[in-house]
């Protein structure tokens, strides 16, 4: 018995066990493939079933399913950011207004709204909402004031920097602002009758300006002949931060691929901030850091706590300078001052009635004037402002996140943690307050008894509340100055190649002109 129980021995044993034991792997491997297709198919019904009730739930469970808007944004936010891609999230959300209503839902967990009342309630001071995570992905680490969504870091640093933009910090840094318009009015006179892109002037302008104020020195954008590579960063940045904040795993495949130039675009917002870091470096080791100069980098690093350390680190300090200033000031006030131009350029009339306000109110016509001279010019705020009205440099969203038990805004109660924004856009183009709303018309402003509180309460250009832009009153300044002082002596038309469509407006939080420049013809007028 033993004997036949003994492994057999000889190749004919091996093979007759392997033709044994094949049946069973195949058997085996049978079972895998079934367990796998099986495994396969459950992942996959669970990830259909998942989406068919986010669905169903979008379209008929969600608490915003009763708020007006387009099917598709009930259904996916990538509708919106394919829109925003292209540049015309603000366009296409000032629409859908027009057709819906004051309170428009734009995707599955996000609402548009323009009703009045809404305005102080999100941005109000003591508004509740805090700024939505998008505002994180617009600035690397540490975050810039732009870029804080808590409300006490926020309220913090704002009080650390807002000394250094208040009035009366700007009016010992006029002679600068003014030498860096007169550049301009030379540079002008330089080219006259011959198209000039003033929106790349306007800009160097603007730039040169900031180096001034901010970092002791210009960055000699109008002496030079070439436009500054922190300019097409800048612009970059802003791209940037709309990619990694709508498809955040695209940014981080993107980082991944060694193609040269897709890095060095990938890399402009690090390329700011270590700008930022060589500018202030420079600047310590040139001024020190007590120099007493007038520039606004000596107010920001003059702020010390109690025991005599200054309140923000370097890094924190230059983050500021790469995020707040280049990417906010410049641009916002480079921006107004091209669509300003070109709106005077389709009413000339207006040019006439600045100029005969200037004539009347300017001691020196061969000078830059004063800010005191200009700063409460009626004819000229009402161009300014409405300007702003109509073109303002950031028309965008401001989305914000709704508070702990939800809130009623727009006659709708929106739940918990659901992001609600309003855009200038739309709420400075309020039919039911602004006559001919897409019309320039600055005269809807000079007369005090027809300036509404509801016109004030919409006319959010710098945003409002404890969140509202600190620069506001350094731009107010190089509007005004930089208006009288080119008009005072220039009358200007636009060139053929400047028409309605190359200026319909493109924007990416910030707005560029379609064209992508601004070419104006200056003339001189006579004395």
């Amino acid at each position: 018995m033993l004997a036949r129980l003994k492994a057999p021995s000889g190749p004919k044993a091996w093979v007759d066990l392997n033709y044994l034991t094949f049946p069973a792997q195949l058997e085996v491997e049978a079972k895998m493939e079934t367990s796998i297709v099986t495994s396969l198919f459950l992942v996959g019904l669970v990830l259909v079933l998942s989406l068919l009730y986010q669905i169903v739930y979008n379209l008929f469970l969600s608490p915003l399913r009763q708020i007006p808007g387009p099917l598709l944004a009930r259904v996916t936010s990538y509708w919106l950011i394919f829109v925003d891609i292209t540049g015309n999230r603000t366009s296409t959300i000032h629409r859908l207004h027009q057709k819906y209503g004051k309170a428009v839902r734009i995707g599955p967990s996000e609402v548009s709204l323009s009703n009045i009342e809404s305005i102080k309630e999100i941005y109000g001071q003591q508004t509740s909402f805090m700024k939505a995570p998008i505002y994180e992905t617009m600035s690397l680490p540490p975050l810039g004031i732009f870029s804080l969504t808590d409300r006490r870091a926020h309220s913090q640093r704002r009080k650390y920097l807002s000394h250094a933009f208040s009035q009366s910090n700007l009016l010992d840094t006029e002679p600068l602002i003014a030498q860096h318009i007169q550049k301009l009015h030379d540079k002008i006179k330089a080219g006259l009758n011959k198209p000039l892109d003033m929106l790349v002037l306007f800009r160097l302008l603007a730039f040169d300006i900031v180096g001034d104020l901010f970092l002791g020195q210009s960055f000699g954008g109008l002496d030079s002949p070439k436009v500054p590579g922190f300019l097409h960063d800048m612009d970059q940045a802003f791209l940037l931060g709309g990619i990694e904040s709508s498809f955040p795993w695209v940014f981080a495949a993107l980082t991944r691929i060694p193609i040269p130039s897709l890095q060095h675009f990938l890399a402009s917002r690090k390329r700011l901030i270590q700008y930022g870091k060589a500018s202030l470096n420079k600047y310590v080791a040139e001024y020190g850091r007590d120099s007493g100069r007038r520039d606004l980098l000596t107010k920001v690093l003059s702020v010390k706590d109690d025991s005599g350390t200054s309140v923000l680190s370097d890094l924190e300090t230059y983050t500021e300078i790469g995020n707040l200033v280049f990417a906010g000031t410049v641009d916002t006030t480079s921006t107004t001052l091209t669509y300003l131009f070109w709106e005077l350029c389709r009413h000339p009339v207006w040019q006439e009635r600045l100029r005969a306000e200037l004539k009347s109110h300017v001691a020196d016509p061969s000078t830059t004037p004063s800010w005191n001279a200009v700063q409460e010019l009626p004819l000229l705020d009402a161009v300014v402002n409405e300007a702003l009205r109509l073109h303002p440099a950031a028309p965008a969203s401001l989305p914000r996140r709704t508070p702990l038990g939800g809130k009623l805004l727009g006659g709708y109660f929106i739940p918990e943690d659901v992001v609600v924004s309003m855009q200038c856009y739309t709420t400075q183009r309020e039919s039911d307050v602004f006559y001919k709303p897409d019309e320039f018309l600055p005269e809807r402003w000079l007369e005090a008894d027809k300036i509404s509180g509801e016109m004030r309460e919409l006319f959010m250009p710098f945003s409002k509340g404890s969140r509202a832009c600190l620069g506001k009153n350094m731009a107010m300044m190089e509007l005004k100055m930089t208006t009288a002082t080119l008009l005072k002596s220039y009358s200007v038309r636009s060139a053929p190649t400047t028409t309605d469509d190359s200026m319909t407006m493109q924007d990416h939080f910030l707005v560029l002109p379609k064209g992508g420049r601004c070419d104006l013809i200056f003339e001189e007028v006579a004395k």
